[in-house]
């Protein structure tokens, strides 16, 4: 009797820039945390946020401006 097949779809290659950004230590932390208690990379929890973030933007005037 043969074995049944594994069967892998190619998955197309998603476009991707890489950019060095800064942040302050303490968001850098809560980012490793959350890392380590999903096991996702850490690209994957950055690229989740900024979608998120994008998304969900409002942008106001500036309340200072006379």
């Amino acid at each position: 009797m043969a074995k049944p097949r594994l069967v892998l779809e190619k998955k197309a290659p998603e476009p991707r820039v890489s950019r060095l950004i800064s942040i302050n230590t303490d968001l850098y932390n809560q980012l490793m945390d959350i890392r380590h208690e999903t096991g996702l990379t850490i690209t994957a929890v950055v690229n989740k946020f900024i979608a998120y973030g994008v998304k969900n933007v409002e942008i106001e005037d500036n309340k200072n401006d006379d």
